[in-house]
């Protein structure tokens, strides 16, 4: 038989197993139909590709999980379809991972031609990050699969929700329309009393839910913003009687683009997506976000709420994404090394300076006059020098600077008059060829290619003479927009020319909305939340091809919060993928989300508000050092000391061949005896010791855990330094650049430290391990349940930078050595329970306001343009 003939049986026999019962009710029914030879390769082949598929993660997996789904076929019409438009918009190479991906996610969901089941799960991407392409080929790959409606939940903008309705439109609809009705457009949300003015072939009556469920090869699609009168609207269909009977049997996809905004807990939202789901018999809710705080904190005994309670799903970073280490710095150390502190990108505004670029009371908002400050003319000349490399590059994208200063629309329009003079006054500087003008851009130009070289990616920066000719070009195209729910223009990137803009605005440019080709960022909106905070870097994403152009002016408070988020974003992965090697469920896992001094987990967690803390299976570690303060620096050293001495008397030091020392087994009196003599900065609140004393007592009473510890003083390659009769090289820790008094290094600990005590692993076994198979190897060594790990850094006080870091740290220059302190905790038994913790007195969390949002604007949260 020819291959080709192979190929088509072989489809119809997937096909068939797929769609009906499986692969065994696929070998009865084909039995007699094709060669009998055929039937064993066609089961062992198409088994081999289902556990393939089934084997994609890291996925922390329900109970539930089956094995059905074998992967999207090239003959697949939705999938097909996408796929060319992803070849078509010069995309392919995303193409293997997003396919692997997107797989892996179908699988996850109920075998459609199973026992009737619909599963909610939570997919967890990176901001900017294609989470977009993501669900749309999810989606694809589902409809082929039989699902008769895609209902996309698209945040709570008008804006956002019109892009979402483009891009599906454009990337599923527009290659098989015969397949679709589509029953809301770029311009209308969901609404009973029209159809869509696109889809005039659309036979049934719109108030009829069942005959869409119900006509055989088409699906339906839904795109709708969480707002409360539309979905009450999108409920009452769905609740019709003829509808009800119709869902038995129909499959349902529902997509939550960021599922962590309104949906999880919230007066109005909240139930009513609860309401809808409850409507539907077979299919999934997949929750979106990049920003998964407030989800992972529902309660998941509520059997009706968004729990992802079927699967949680990272996806992978993908290739040549801009995340929050890139440009803030990474998380983690490699062995007593520096950070890697991102690239040099980020450019500050004075500390006290913000008054010039937003009100900072509600009484300054009417007459409020921003000033063009040095900061902000300089963004403004970088936006227009790094699109014209792009335009010398050959790069004819779109190209944005963002200014994002206040949620107030009354301040956004106040920056369109002074933007509007300044690209004047460049325009006919440039035409006129104005020596002084011409001189500040090569200057700016200049320091900023030496800053960031383009060599890191392979390329060579242009020179400003070769960017002069296009400069002129560049600022006749440059506009400003104002964005937000009063604009009559709003942002939007159309047409065959390159839009060059500089878009002013708020909450609508804040989360999910993409400014394309972004290369400067004006950011002093303060927020103290983390989900905001990160969904406000909308310059994190792909930068192909001008890597090195991206730059951001912010505060140095902002920055340090970014810089402490990419700490927060690493450790909740970490998390992630340690609960998927234990193999827990959904149910049995709640990821933590370290405190900080300014720093909400989030405005919108409602009644998840967490009372307690829990150290369990959690690592601390100082970050911020008195570095001029010789007593305060004296007396950590003389308790560091103290311990030492003391455990010294109890146990005989071990000297591992790296040079650190380690004691097994010291009482836990000796180590709360340090904790009550050591001093932690007070702006590290993260590392409360009188919470983390109380913690150890509560476990000592109640589990009988905590009781002995292992203490390491950890050798690492600065200067020799003497302790307690123990002499160990000195660690290197340079902390950044203008910390002043309060020293802040980032990171202590390098991830090896984590099983320094570990009697079956070596130090070289630990450098080769990542830090998620580090935190399970000490979670299951049988030698370290329920102890914890004191460790200790002698920080060397001449620490300088390696080369790579000058931009970004400076030299310690502490008034004598500071002592660094790590704690590490086993995993508590009584992780899932309420007893385990100590209360919090310094968190704070807040209920979202949530007001019914308004049905035809983008009213958002309790502000102006909110």
């Amino acid at each position: 038989m020819k291959s080709d003939n192979i190929e088509k049986f072989y489809h119809l026999f997937s096909d068939r197993a797929i769609n009906h019962g499986g692969v065994v009710a696929a070998v009865d029914y084909f039995d007699g139909l094709i060669p009998g030879e055929l039937l064993p390769e066609f089961r062992t082949r198409f088994e081999a590709q289902v556990n393939k598929v089934g084997e994609g993660g890291p996925v922390i997996k329900g109970k539930f999980a089956e094995r059905w789904y074998p992967g999207a076929s090239d003959d697949d019409p939705c999938w097909a379809g996408f796929r060319k438009r992803l070849v078509d918009k010069g995309r392919e190479a995303q193409i293997p991972e997003l396919n692997d991906a997107s797989d892996t996610i179908v699988s996850l969901t109920p075998d459609p031609s199973g026992p009737a089941r619909f599963a909610r799960g939570l997919v967890v991407g990176f901001v900017q990050s294609g989470k977009t392409t993501n669900f749309t080929a999810v989606a694809a790959k589902l409809v082929d699969r039989g699902y008769k409606m895609v209902i996309v939940l698209a945040g709570i903008h008008n804006a956002l929700r019109s892009q979402t309705q483009q891009r599906l439109n454009a990337d599923l609809t527009e290659y098989d329309l015969d397949r679709w009705f589509r029953l809301t457009d770029e311009n209308d949300d969901f609404n009973l009393a029209k159809v869509p003015r696109k889809d005039r072939k659309n036979p049934h009556n719109k108030h009829d839910a069942a005959s869409y469920l119900t006509t055989n090869g088409k699906a339906s699609l839904l795109v709708v913003k969480k707002n409360a009168t539309v979905l009450r609207k999108l409920r009452a269909w769905l609740q019709q009687p003829n509808a009800k009977q119709a869902l038995q049997g129909a499959n349902v996809l529902v997509i939550d683009d960021e599922a962590d905004q309104a949906s999880v807990e919230s007066a109005t939202i909240n139930p009513l997506i609860r309401d809808i789901l409850q409507t539907f018999s077979r299919g999934a809710y997949i929750g979106y976000t990049a920003t998964p705080f407030a989800n992972v904190f529902i309660d998941p005994a509520e059997s009706d709420d968004l729990y992802p309670r079927d699967f949680i799903f990272p996806l992978p970073r993908p290739e040549g994404y801009f995340g929050p280490e890139m440009l803030f710095g990474r998380k983690v150390l490699e062995y007593d090394q520096d950070n890697i502190d991102g690239y040099d990108m980020i450019r500050q505004i004075p500390e006290g300076e913000d008054y010039k670029l937003r009100p900072t009371s509600k009484d300054d908002v009417d007459g409020f006059v921003p000033v063009m400050t040095r900061e902000l003319r300089s963004a403004l000349h970088w936006f227009i020098l790094s699109t014209t490399a792009r335009r010398v590059r050959g790069d004819e994208g779109d190209s944005s600077m963002l200014i994002h200063t206040s949620f107030q629309t009354q301040v956004h329009e106040s920056f369109r008059a002074p933007l509007n003079s300044q690209l004047r006054t460049l325009r006919e500087d440039i035409n006129r060829k104005s020596p002084e003008t011409i001189d500040e851009l090569r200057g700016l130009w200049k320091t900023e290619i030496e800053r960031v070289p383009a060599g890191d990616w392979g390329r060579v920066s242009e020179s400003f003479e070769e960017l002069l000719p296009v400069l002129p070009r560049v600022l006749k195209e440059a506009r400003v927009i104002i964005d937000n729910y009063r604009s009559k223009e709003r942002l939007s990137y159309e047409g065959d020319k390159p839009n060059t803009v500089i878009a002013v605005g708020g909450n609508t440019l804040s989360r999910g909305i993409t400014l394309e080709g972004l290369v400067s960022s004006i950011f002093i909106r303060p927020t103290n939340t983390y989900d905001t905070l990160l969904q406000m870097g909308r310059w994190f994403g792909f930068r192909i091809g001008y890597e090195d152009l991206p730059r951001i002016w912010m505060t140095p408070t902002l920055s340090e919060s970014f810089r402490h988020l990419s700490l927060v974003e690493h450790e909740m992965r970490q998390d992630m993928e340690v609960y998927e090697l234990q193999e827990k469920t959904p149910e049995e896992v709640a990821v933590k989300i370290r405190t900080h001094p300014a720093l909400r987990v989030t405005a919108k967690m409602g009644a998840a508000t967490p009372a307690r803390v829990s150290f369990s299976g959690t690592r601390l570690q100082t970050r911020f050092f008195r570095r001029y303060d010789r007593d305060w620096l004296t007396d950590n050293w003389n308790a560091a000391e103290h311990l030492l001495s003391s455990a010294q008397k109890q146990a005989d030091p071990i000297r591992r061949e790296n040079g650190t020392y380690l004691f097994r087994n010291i009482s836990v009196s000796r180590i709360l005896n340090f904790l009550s003599e050591y001093t932690v900065h007070p702006d590290q609140v993260d590392m409360n010791l009188d919470m983390v004393s109380q913690y150890i007592r509560k476990n000592n009473d109640e589990d009988s855990q905590l009781t002995q510890w292992n203490v390491a003083l950890i050798a690492g390659t600065g200067a020799e330094q003497t302790i307690a009769d123990l002499t160990v090289h000195s660690s290197i820790r340079a902390p950044y650049k203008g910390s002043g008094d309060r020293a802040d290094i980032k990171t202590l600990m390098s991830k090896q430290d984590l099983v320094v005590d570990s009697t079956n692993m070596s130090v070289q076994k630990a450098k080769d391990s990542n830090e998620a198979q580090l935190k399970k190897h000490r979670m299951d060594d049988p030698a370290l349940k329920g102890k914890g790990l004191l460790v200790l850094y002698l920080i060397d006080s001449r620490s300088k930078p390696r080369a790579s870091s000058q931009n970004a740290r400076e030299t310690m220059d502490a008034a004598m050595t500071p002592v660094g302190l790590g704690l590490a905790f086993p995993t508590n038994s009584a992780l899932e329970h309420e007893k385990d913790g100590v209360r919090a007195t310094h968190l704070s969390v807040e209920k979202s306001l949530d007001p019914e949002q308004v049905d035809t604007t983008d009213a958002m949260f309790g502000g102006e343009e909110e």
